[in-house]
């Protein structure tokens, strides 16, 4: 089943909290960087979206490959990474499909792209693709929602987000037997006095902590931790995301 692959989104997806986003997700991966002595070197950004955090890693000191399957995100972080004269290689590639010419001493995955991954098969292949990525000894970093945030930000709930650039409207559910989430985006770019609609669905898939790690293992990644990770207060309680440390053995 192909993945979801974003068109019109993209143009609004740096004014919504995704940069904001990956300032924090950057911040506390040097954190885990320097916790274990991980040296710049070269990054793989699975999911690299618009390219914040790989332009952020690309001024850390870091060479950057950021691979997406959406061209128009790609190009968005491309322009970007031409405006702050960041030398980053960017990739349209399926993650399940993983390929690079070189091994990299990190991977990082963030803002729930392994979510979009539906089926266990997905989850391995993508993984067994990250293992053959990695150096031994390499570590790859990642996120995924909890439940809670399902229940709670995707449970049924319609946001409205409204920026000077676009207005968006996201209508939700999700079906905690299937464990799938669904978001209905409708937006309104502004292009002076009029707007243009558009309308893009995001499918996501609940993983639980038993799934994860039955899954690194598989792919002969060595989980080294597991902890909450919370970018923004969760309204309903409990921890957004789950942060997750692995290491290639």
């Amino acid at each position: 089943m192909p993945l979801p692959s974003y068109h019109r989104f993209a143009e609004v997806y740096d004014w919504e909290g995704s940069i904001d986003f990956s300032r924090q997700a950057f911040r506390r991966l040097m954190a885990i960087c320097r916790e274990y002595g991980i040296a710049p070197g070269w990054h793989l950004d699975l999911g690299c979206g618009t390219g914040t955090l790989a332009i952020l890693m690309a001024e850390a000191g870091w060479r950057v490959i950021g691979l997406d399957l959406s061209g128009a995100m790609l190009g968005q972080a491309r322009r970007k990474a031409a405006e702050a004269g960041r030398k980053i290689v960017f990739v349209r590639q399926d993650m399940r499909q993983l390929r690079i010419a070189e091994p990299v001493k990190l991977v990082t995955s963030f803002y729930d792209t392994l979510n979009h991954l539906l089926f266990a098969e997905d989850l391995d292949a993508t993984f067994h693709g990250v293992a053959g990525a990695l150096l031994p000894g390499g570590v790859f970093v990642f996120d995924v929602n909890t439940e809670a945030t399902f229940q709670h930000v995707w449970g049924g709930v319609t946001h409205f987000i409204d920026t000077a650039h676009a207005s968006t409207v996201y209508q939700t559910s999700y079906d905690p037997d299937s464990r799938l989430a669904k978001g209905l985006v409708t937006g309104f770019l502004r292009w002076g006095d009029r707007y243009e609609k558009f309308q893009e669905e995001i499918i996501e898939r609940y993983w639980s902590p038993e799934d994860i790690g039955r899954h690194l293992e598989a792919a002969g990644l060595c989980s080294i931790r597991r902890e909450a990770f919370n970018p923004f207060p969760l309204s309903g309680g409990g921890d957004l995301k789950w942060l997750w440390v692995a290491e290639r053995r």
